[in-house]
């Protein structure tokens, strides 16, 4: 079994790198930039325009090939920036952000937050940990979805994955 996913980062380098949450992943070994071309097989790719949701069924591909976030702001973020990223394109099941920049405004996750409920909700809790511990807000990221995140990956079916978000988020989820 694999004990540390491949985490692949598309750095648009769009914000300040030394408040950049990718780039710490990768100077504390967590992660490799990479450029589109070079991604291989089908890992995952985070992307908040799918129609799927990331679930615990979707470890297999997480564990082989690796999860790819796309580091961009989110206000220049459109479809065209996933287009041609080979692998499987998924979003997040919605969550609440602790960074300071979009605290509370759910589904307006960093990078390292999004990495790092992928990680959670596929069972790698201990990668999980060592990202909780790189920035103190994420102790705030943790307290806000501990509850919401144990579901998720509880959830083993894209059915009862829905029926979680229905739940937290009602009929119309926010993301």
């Amino acid at each position: 079994m694999v004990e540390k996913p491949r985490i692949l980062v598309i750095y648009y380098r769009e914000d300040d790198p030394r408040k950049n949450t990718s780039v710490k992943m990768v100077t504390h070994g967590v992660g490799r930039v990479v450029r589109p071309r070079d991604i291989h097989g089908k890992p995952v790719v985070l992307d908040p325009f799918s129609q799927e949701y990331l679930g615990r069924w979707h470890r297999v591909l997480v564990e082989r090939y690796g999860v790819v976030v796309v580091d961009a702001s989110w206000k220049k973020l459109t479809p065209l920036r996933f287009k041609g990223i080979r692998g499987k394109h998924l979003k997040l099941p919605p969550l609440l952000p602790g960074n300071p920049v979009n605290y509370g405004k759910p589904c307006i996750l960093s990078s390292i937050e999004a990495v790092a409920a992928t990680l959670y909700i596929t069972g790698y809790t201990v990668l999980y940990n060592k990202l909780i511990e790189m920035y103190k807000w994420m102790n705030t990221f943790h307290e806000l979805n501990k509850q919401v995140l144990e579901e998720y990956a509880e959830a083993d079916t894209p059915g009862k994955l829905a029926k979680t978000i229905a739940e937290y988020w009602g009929e119309q989820p926010p993301c």
